[in-house]
């Protein structure tokens, strides 16, 4: 009586715990189900997004709207690359792709050869990646808004606690 008593516990419990005795060699992969974008994307949307609103930070052109420059979001699919414009939000409701807005006339002003040469109370972020490990990167932003008007900082950054912290290496202003 002992042992079966024993033997329906250890069935109870396996079952309660979803185990089957059996383990897989399968590797899932991570994704955010809110976006359906893998935790390892979303760990350098996250890195793009904490620079570029440090750059912001560093100086800007003003927050009517920010263009971000998609070309520059090495790495990221074009849910990512969504997923970049809608964590910006938070520091100006009107982020665009820069591709979609530089003809953009209240947006950006050009010379007489339609070169831009400043935008009209907005930003032009991007990123450029140096080099880049699992949890380590140096990463360079643009905060673009005008010819004689941006700032270039370089970033050390490091992943802990599910969090990029960035060191400032360097800073380059037009």
């Amino acid at each position: 009586m002992k042992k079966i008593t024993l033997v329906i516990l250890l069935m109870v419990t396996l079952v309660a715990n979803g185990c089957s005795g059996v383990k897989s060699n399968k590797v899932e992969k991570e994704v955010d189900p809110s976006v359906n974008i893998s935790l390892e994307e979303m760990k350098k949307i996250d890195l793009y997004v904490a620079v570029m609103a440090a750059a912001f930070n560093e100086e800007n052109g003003g927050n009517d709207f920010i263009a971000v420059e998609m070309e520059a979001l090495e790495g990221l699919s074009d849910k990512g690359k969504e997923e970049v414009l809608n964590k910006l939000k938070g520091i100006s409701k009107n982020v665009y792709a820069f591709e979609a807005v530089k003809d953009d006339s209240t947006k950006f002003e050009q010379d007489k050869d339609g070169n831009l040469t400043r935008s009209l109370n907005g930003t032009l972020l991007s990123v450029r990646v140096e080099k880049m490990s699992k949890n380590k990167a140096t990463i360079e932003a643009t905060s673009w808004f005008g010819n004689l008007g941006a700032v270039f900082p370089k970033y050390k950054a490091t992943y802990k606690n599910g969090k990029w912290n960035l060191e400032l290496l360097s800073m380059a202003i037009s």
